[in-house]
């Protein structure tokens, strides 16, 4: 099963195909497409359609399961508990729960829930609000790819797919024991700290995927996602900060970052030029860090426990000495982290040109996008498309504009044949009855049958019989005339030699219809030649036949038997 996950970023536009075979889950290709910056967001869409249309024949959309996704910041995300596990009643009751809590007018959004675990018969979930306008935005552009999306999904839930165990069911408890079971409502403790300043509680781990504009923060407890933010920051900041400072174009600020920037974790023995872009990414990172900070005191208030970890991913991810820095100002452990390395494999993944490293680094959010589409009932995708945005069946569509003229035809060639059948067999129906009707009378008329044989059976019977009879009169005619054995034998005498001019002796004579066989004795072979051309006279094709005889010899005496075919007046 092959899917593809569209991630339309500010920067550029990522395309991943992972493929789902019954042994493994791999990245079979990775797409990328850069945007052109400072132009208007109308423009960036153009280039991504442009770009889109354009590798289509390669991607073969028909094949596989294309999944977009609605950005993070477009939502709203809320957890909730609710007292039953049953998603389709969590589904039914989120937008009464939520009406309170979201800056939208319930009417006006589509609501989705991901299940985070369940204790008992409650469930705790992370309820998303999407305004139906940024749906209807990502459809029609969708539409204008020339695609039809398998889902239609939120990146920040779907990112997290890297993080968790996703092909598994939500843990279940069997009491309030999991790491959500305390009670919202009660007023939250103060968090107790270790003699080393630690703050104790129920460990939790952040990764951070920092974007172009934007980074994705992602809370997760026990490996199940229970936190999931958009941070309104990203590495246009620092290339901003860098256009204003050193007074350059936005490409040249940009290749800057890529290639020649780096954070210092000490400014000693550093040239002028190094220390002040290193100050530069600082000062812009301040606001990063800030916004985490602030996050991070959300999470320990909301969840009772502490960061553990902080992961970091995202193209801002390779810059040097990015995780010292943070883990500075932070005061808790942060390291990039490539959550891809499962699903690559170096020998086998087309990167067309992409650098590896980049591959592992920028495309974890297009990934979890398509990794939704292989998602089971037992932990399902987030689908937007649904109520009065279900997905059309634009196959179908396109089936009837190629095929629709033939269908129709053929519609009314069936039509045709169905009317047609169903009079004929009204016309053979009426037929047969006036045929049963027109063979009784003539039964009675012309054949005298009585009543009740004056029927098909009976009609039947009677011209079998009449032929029967009609044959027999016609053998009578042919032998009516027939010559009988008496008169071949009378023909026979008349024409034999008299006794002066030999003496035969018949012993056996033979008259099987045309057929006449004389067998008999003479005084010698004269004789015989004397008798066979007397019998000449009378056979057919005056040909007479002398064959062996079958008689015992006698003394002065010639054997003979002479065959022959002879007219006895039978008609042909």
């Amino acid at each position: 099963m092959r899917a593809l996950g569209i991630d339309i970023g500010e920067d550029s536009i990522k395309i991943a195909e992972v493929v789902q075979n019954k042994k493994s889950t791999y990245i079979q290709a990775v797409y990328e497409k850069k945007l052109s910056q400072q132009v208007s967001a109308h423009d960036r869409e153009i280039e991504a359609i442009e770009y889109i249309r354009q590798i289509a024949p390669q991607l073969d959309f028909s094949s596989a399961r294309v999944v977009m996704a609605i950005k993070q910041d477009k939502v709203t995300v809320r957890k909730k508990q609710f007292p039953f596990a049953d998603r389709s009643k969590i589904l039914k009751s989120l937008s009464f729960e939520m009406e309170e809590d979201i800056p939208f007018d319930p009417d006006l959004c589509l609501f989705d829930a991901k299940v985070i675990s369940t204790e008992g018969l409650s469930a705790h979930v992370l309820a998303i609000a999407a305004p139906k306008s940024h749906i209807e935005k990502c459809l029609s552009l969708a539409k204008d790819f020339g695609v039809e999306p398998y889902t239609l999904t939120v990146d920040g839930i779907s990112f997290s797919n890297l993080l968790e165990v996703w092909d598994s069911a939500p843990p279940q408890y069997a009491t309030a024991t999991g790491p959500l079971s305390f009670n919202p409502d009660e007023e939250t403790p103060e968090l107790e700290e270790t003699s080393g300043g630690t703050v104790t509680g129920s460990p939790i781990q952040v990764t951070l995927n920092i974007g172009h504009k934007r980074t994705i923060l992602c809370a997760q407890i026990e490996g199940r996602l229970v936190f999931v933010r958009s941070l309104m920051w990203g590495a246009d900041q620092i290339i901003s900060e860098f256009m204003r400072k050193f007074q350059l174009p936005y490409l040249e600020a940009q290749r800057m970052l890529q290639n020649e920037a780096a954070l210092l974790l000490t400014k000693a023995n550093q040239d002028f030029e190094t220390a002040n872009t290193a100050s530069t990414i600082e000062k812009s990172m301040r606001e990063l860090v800030r916004d985490l900070q602030m996050s991070f005191l959300e999470l320990q208030s909301e969840f009772h426990g502490n960061i553990q970890n902080v992961y970091l991913t995202g193209g801002l991810s390779l810059l040097p000495n990015v995780g010292a820095f943070l883990t500075q100002h932070l005061e808790v452990p942060c390291n990039p982290v490539s959550l891809l390395e499962p699903y690559i494999d170096a020998t086998t993944i087309q990167t067309n040109n992409i650098p590896l490293d980049a591959v592992k680094s920028r495309f974890a959010t297009a990934v979890g996008i398509a990794i939704e589409a292989f998602k089971k009932p037992k932990n399902p995708a987030l689908q937007f498309m649904k109520g009065e945005f279900v997905a059309e069946n634009n196959r179908l569509k396109q089936f009837w504009s190629d095929w629709g003229l033939i269908a129709q035809t053929a519609a009314a060639a069936v039509i045709v044949f169905f009317i047609w059948g169903s009079f004929r067999e009204s016309m053979t129906t009426t037929l047969a009855e006036k045929g049963d009707a027109a063979l009784t009378t003539q039964a009675k008329s012309v054949a005298r049958l009585p009543k009740k044989q004056a029927n098909e059976k009976g009609v039947k019977k009677y011209i079998t019989d009449n032929k029967k009879r009609a044959q027999e009169f016609k053998l009578l005619s042919q032998v009516a005339g027939m010559n009988s054995a008496l008169d071949v034998l009378k023909k026979i005498s008349e024409i034999s030699p008299d006794k002066t001019q030999s003496k035969i002796d018949i012993m056996q004579l033979q008259i099987t219809d045309d057929n006449v066989k004389i067998v008999g004795y003479a005084n010698s072979p004269r004789e015989v030649t004397l008798m066979n051309q007397r019998l000449t006279t009378m056979a057919l094709n005056k040909k007479v036949t002398e064959e062996t005889p079958q008689l015992p010899s006698q003394p002065n005496r010639v054997a003979f038997s002479l065959s022959l075919k002879t007219d006895r007046g039978l008609l042909k």
